[in-house]
């Protein structure tokens, strides 16, 4: 069985770690694995190909934000990609993240109906099913489940200055990836494999398929981080910046800021220099964190994580601290609520600062340990690496037969 897989990025970032796990593990298995990629910080890829260059990214880019239309561009790099697989011949290709300006989608998905190649998405994001963005809900736009156009995220996800193509890239979506015969659909959770279902998916075969992480690596690590952020006798709410200091969540930080006494503190993690001055004297801003060990550290000498993220197709943020032993607060609009068991870990409605609240006082009240192993249960059941990416493995078997 041979297996190619094809994401923008190769171990760097949540879809290349993902990509390279589930590549490894192929191999170990004994299938005949390749991945191709556009990025890497890897200085030997096994079997692998590297798609373009920088300079052709930054020319698609452009193009993109000119014409309104991401991956319609890197004609040259995509048809010697396709002539790397005519050479490779895989059984099956397997596609991740393809909205980087790096490669024609058109183009692949025409190559893969042709050629009959049994073909796998998985859903990292909304971007296969829409007229170009990421995700949707932020914004309550569900044009996608008829005709986009007139499009509320024109300049953001895929910008677009110019023209509003979102209309035709979500009609190519549908000619394209309906003209693969054999295309399985792979959510990264319920959610979002049920929403692709009510859009252009909604013939295909479809399975839910956890990310996972590396259990023995994400466990409870001792540090001296409550030492030097003076937080020895404190009770540490730990939150990333980016969901945290997002406008839409003013009100909730503020509410939060304002509840917390004198032994309670929130430690801000990856936040930009420009960002940490004039926060309140409760907020401890913490820069970003690029080692793993790091985040491990954080994750663990925390009390509790409070990540107030509005909308995501999973969230390994939230699972890499539950395997730290911390409960985790979120809230459970889209796809995130799967990442808790609202025993160890707790989601809430949007906004909820009162319930916010409850739960943050709850755990200050019990403690961190009450919640510890559960946590740590909670991922062993439903997210350890090598048992999801096993489902791959498993998926990829059935194909073939």
């Amino acid at each position: 069985m041979r297996v190619l897989q094809v994401n923008a990025v190769y171990g760097i970032g949540s879809t290349g770690v993902i990509v390279e796990d589930i590549h490894r593990l192929s191999i170990e298995k004994g299938i005949e694995s390749y991945a191709a990629y556009s990025t890497t910080n890897k200085s030997e890829v096994p079997n692998g190909y590297k798609i373009g260059n920088n300079s052709g990214k930054k020319i698609h880019a452009l193009f993109s934000r000119i014409n309104g239309k991401q991956a319609y561009f890197s004609r040259y790099s995509t048809r010697k990609f396709l002539q790397y697989i005519d050479k490779i011949k895989p059984d099956i290709v397997h596609l991740h993240n393809l909205h980087s300006n790096y490669i024609n989608l058109n183009m692949l998905l025409k190559y893969l109906a042709k050629k009959d190649i049994k073909t796998v998405i998985t859903l990292h994001d909304c971007w296969f099913y829409t007229g170009g963005c990421f995700h949707y809900t932020s914004a309550d736009c569900y044009k996608w489940l008829g005709g986009c156009g007139d499009c509320p995220k024109k300049t953001a996800d895929t910008p677009a200055y110019l023209f509003d193509r979102s209309n035709k890239i979500l009609a190519d979506r549908k000619k394209y990836f309906s003209a693969i015969k054999n295309l399985t659909v792979t959510g990264v959770s319920q959610w979002i494999l049920n929403e692709s279902k009510r859009g252009i998916f909604h013939k295909n075969n479809g399975v839910v398929i956890y990310n996972g992480v590396d259990t023995e690596l994400f466990c409870p690590t001792d540090s001296d981080l409550r030492k030097k952020y003076d937080s020895d006798d404190k009770f540490v709410i730990l939150a990333p910046a980016n969901k945290m200091l997002n406008p839409a969540n003013k009100k909730v930080f503020k509410e939060v800021v304002e509840s917390l006494d004198d032994k309670a503190v929130i430690w801000l993690f990856a936040c930009p220099k420009e960002r940490q001055n004039n926060l309140p004297d409760k907020v401890v801003p913490i820069d970003y964190v690029t080692e793993r060990k790091e985040l491990i550290k954080l994750y663990s000498a925390a009390d509790v994580m409070l990540n107030p993220t509005r909308e995501e197709s999973l969230s390994l943020l939230n699972v890499e601290c539950l395997s730290c032993g911390t409960p985790v607060i979120t809230f459970k609009n889209t796809g995130v609520k799967e990442t808790v068991d609202n025993i160890s870990s707790f989601s809430v409605e949007n906004d909820d600062t009162k319930a916010i609240l409850e739960k943050l006082s709850e755990i200050k009240i019990k403690g961190k340990s009450y919640y510890s192993a559960d946590c740590q249960k909670h991922v062993a059941e439903k997210f350890e690496k090598n048992e999801n990416y096993n489902r791959y493995i498993e998926l990829y078997t059935k194909l073939c037969n």
